[in-house]
């Protein structure tokens, strides 16, 4: 059936779509040993399939972490993949500064301390709710940061999903982060200005010259979000994680 925690356009479902909804998420309670109860636990704005999506990548970041630990390795980039594919995106229409045009939302989430418009710093709901995640992809980068890095705070994780920001520069964080992608997907590239003076009100008068291309499938990439960037337009499944420090923290 189809998913509706992953519709763009709910207009364009019938009742018939959720007649089958509404069996589907029994099922799916059954199958994953889930009640009706937990997955009425959820985060405010959570419909009952995101919550039981949300779920098993709770559950299976959970199993992931034991098992890392008792065989003392690291995360693999392939598990960070499984997690996200479980993981139920929100619809988030707060990003404007990196919504493609045409376009009113994406599919987008933060996990841990978040800064929002007025100014005020706070836990969004989802770092409460689904803790094994967030522990789960701090590990992940906790692994690999390289020695030289080893004093990197980060205070949360933008979590996005397929779509290809617009040039935009991040304003309520530090600049420097950490960003991965992940996925099977052909173009995406982050392009970014390192020597962007920050301060112009003109960045689509950045000279594309002057911008490098990354290709962040390759692995962790270090830039810095305060200055200018974007991504291509790409083919496929494409997922990025991206570790930051909000300011003001």
């Amino acid at each position: 059936p189809l998913d509706s925690s992953k519709i763009t356009n709910e207009d364009e479902t019938t009742d018939v779509d959720k007649a089958i909804w509404r069996w589907y998420l029994r099922e799916l309670a059954k199958r994953h040993e889930l009640t009706i109860e937990e997955l009425k636990g959820g985060c405010s704005g959570e419909s009952l399939i995101m919550r039981a999506h949300r779920l098993l990548a709770q559950r299976e970041a959970r199993r992931i972490l034991k098992q890392a630990e008792q065989e003392k390795r690291k995360i693999t980039c392939d598990e960070v993949l499984s997690i996200l594919r479980k993981w139920s995106f929100g619809k988030n229409s707060n990003r404007v500064n990196v919504t493609p045009e045409n376009q009113e939302w994406v599919w987008s989430d933060t996990l841990g301390l978040l800064r929002d418009r007025i100014g005020d710093i706070h836990l969004t709901p989802a770092t409460k709710t689904y803790p094994e995640v967030i522990a789960f992809l701090n590990k992940y980068l906790h692994d690999r940061i390289p020695p030289e890095m080893k004093g990197f705070c980060w205070t949360s994780i933008n979590l996005n999903c397929n779509y290809a920001a617009r040039q935009h520069r991040d304003a309520n964080n530090f600049g420097p982060s950490f960003i991965q992608a992940f996925g099977d997907f052909k173009g995406g590239c982050l392009n970014y200005w390192p020597e962007d003076d920050k301060f112009s009100d003109k960045e689509d008068k950045l000279k594309s010259a002057d911008s490098l291309s990354l290709q962040l499938r390759d692995g962790l990439c270090l830039f810095n979000g305060n200055c200018s960037h974007n991504v291509d337009e790409f083919e496929g499944e494409r997922y990025s994680v991206v570790f930051f420090c909000v300011r003001c923290f």
